[in-house]
């Protein structure tokens, strides 16, 4: 009979011992613990290791977890050319829900940063949710990631508008933050913010591979803000290095658009009437009409307001005195473009017939 109970204590022991939960402690089968954080992730910038998950909604039992109390954070140097584990995996950090200090929590999303990477090893990480009553749930873990001197910071950053658009271009890196010369250099992320806006978003879904880039799709007399980095490393995470100094630029249109076409001036009694095609440019706001009398030098505006229509009365003449005119396209842009004059085109108005005004 004591031999049976030796056997039984034997048996449950060694069970525990193979159960999950925090070190040093034996669990029973079927404890309720949190379920593993989800979306893994890490990037390499600003000189630390950041993770970032989500935290989980639910126990081991499907229902709301209520306990959660925070995060075992471990990593494990990874040998060269290693791809995964075994392992040793040590404490580097713990995340308090209630005092995450050094960690950024939005609802169930956390960021994590990890500053005590040393420059030129290669790790793998480790992130198990913790209950109230101190018991671990299943860790999550990384790939393996080769934490690289971060490259120098981008300089000579420059921005010039164009219609809707800027372009922007700045040197190429080619040491890292240390003075080492770099051979690994995988591209540039792109940032930006909107005047007025306090924080900037990166806009490039994938490194940029050339010095130079154009952001479209802009709003015209807005003026945005923007930086750079440089990447490097051989494969994915690449390693990110500081933002470049600010540069601002407002986009504006200063393309005038074509001169009109198709002039015509005919002179009838007492006036002469101009008519041209329409422009098919999609911002032309309307016309300016522009007449020099015969003996006249420069040529004058007779338009106070744009010509909305293609055609246009000038009754403000002399019969017999020659006048040439041209007429120039304006869009709606602030400030305005003017095109270039049209062809010049001559008429002779009529004398009026007697008892006309």
């Amino acid at each position: 009979m004591r031999k049976n109970f030796f056997l039984i204590a034997v048996l449950t022991a060694a069970l525990f011992a193979v159960s999950c939960g925090r070190k040093g402690d034996l669990i029973i089968p079927g404890t309720v613990l949190p379920r593993p954080v989800t979306g893994l992730s890490v990037e390499l910038k600003s000189a630390a290791v950041i993770l970032s998950f989500t935290a989980p909604d639910k126990n081991t039992r499907d229902y709301p977890i209520a306990d959660l109390a925070g995060f075992l954070v471990l990593r494990a140097d990874v040998p060269t050319g290693g791809t995964g584990c075994p392992c040793a995996f040590e404490k580097v950090g713990y995340i308090d829900l209630e005092y995450p200090k050094g960690a950024a929590i939005n609802g169930r999303k956390v960021v994590w940063a990890d500053r005590t990477a040393i420059f030129g090893r290669r790790y793998a990480y480790r992130v198990m949710p913790m209950n109230r009553d101190g018991f671990y749930g299943q860790a999550a873990q990384t790939l393996p990631v080769d934490f690289l001197m971060p490259p120098e910071k981008i300089s000579k950053l420059t921005a010039s508008a164009g219609n809707m658009t800027a372009l922007l271009s700045w040197s190429i890196p080619a040491k890292d933050e240390g003075g080492r010369p770099m051979n690994d250099l995988a591209g540039y992320d792109v940032y930006r913010r909107a005047m007025g806006a306090k924080t900037q978003t990166k806009i490039t879904p994938r490194p940029v591979m050339e010095n130079k880039f154009i952001d479209t799709g802009l709003i015209n007399r807005k003026t945005y803000c923007y930086s750079v980095t440089a990447l490097r490393g051989k494969e994915p995470p690449l390693t990110e290095g500081d933002k470049s100094e600010e540069v601002c630029v407002t986009p504006a249109k200063t393309q005038a658009p074509p001169p009109p076409a198709g002039l015509r001036a005919v002179g009838g009694e007492g006036m002469v009437l101009l008519s041209w095609e329409p422009s098919f440019e999609p911002d032309v706001a309307g016309y300016n009409i522009y007449r020099r009398a015969e003996g006249e030098k420069a040529f004058k505006k007779l338009s106070r307001t744009l010509v909305a229509r293609i055609t246009y009365t000038d009754r403000d003449v002399t019969p017999g005195v020659r006048y040439t005119y041209y007429v120039t396209a304006v869009d709606n842009a602030v400030p305005p473009n003017e095109s270039a004059p049209s062809k010049e085109e001559e008429a002779i108005p009529q004398a009026l017939q007697p008892g006309q005004k």
